[in-house]
């Protein structure tokens, strides 16, 4: 005669609650709040979970780091949004201009636009330009960075610029 034996254990050694409550439905209850992680878990009291003090400095300062690499970066966003609406304008200009003196217009002009952080000059929208340029020059109180002065020669076709602080923006002097 065989006699069974009955273990709550599967293979792993882990509780099997499903084959407990097959037999005993109420012992199952009882194992399981009798194995030892079970217990530890209810023992816990408000507050022994969390995170120390020790590691919330650290995360603030990790995150104090990570500004200090990031903010850098985006300063000059607006800077370098106002020199490239800047450059497409005068750009822009120039073809518009191309445009009408192909078209034998007898006084080319453009609508000279306002510009964040720069003034279009000649204001008068003449597409002759002053002394036959297009020019954006950086407006008073504007940012440092952005080129002081952007232009286009109507003539020649040249396309000048002068550094601000940034001189990576107006490289050797052209656009």
């Amino acid at each position: 005669m065989t006699i069974f034996t009955f273990t709550p254990f599967d293979k792993w050694g882990l509780i099997s609650y499903e084959r407990l409550d097959a037999i005993f439905p109420m012992k199952a209850f009882s194992v399981y709040l009798s194995h030892p992680k079970t217990k530890k878990v209810l023992s816990r009291r408000p507050g022994d979970a969390g995170f120390s003090l020790i590691e919330l400095v650290v995360v603030v300062a990790v995150l104090a780091i990570l500004a200090a690499i990031a903010i850098p970066a985006f300063t000059s966003i607006n800077a370098n949004a106002a020199q490239a609406a800047a450059k497409n304008t005068i750009a822009q200009i120039a073809k518009e201009c191309a445009v009408k003196v192909a078209n034998l217009e007898d006084e080319p002009e453009f609508n000279p636009p306002s510009l964040n952080g720069y003034v279009v000059t000649p204001g008068d929208g003449s597409c002759d330009g002053t002394n036959g340029w297009i020019t954006a020059d950086r407006a008073a109180g504007a940012n440092t960075d952005m080129p002081v002065r952007i232009r286009y020669n109507v003539e020649t076709g040249v396309k000048e610029c002068t550094a601000g602080v940034n001189g990576d923006w107006c490289v050797g002097g052209i656009w």
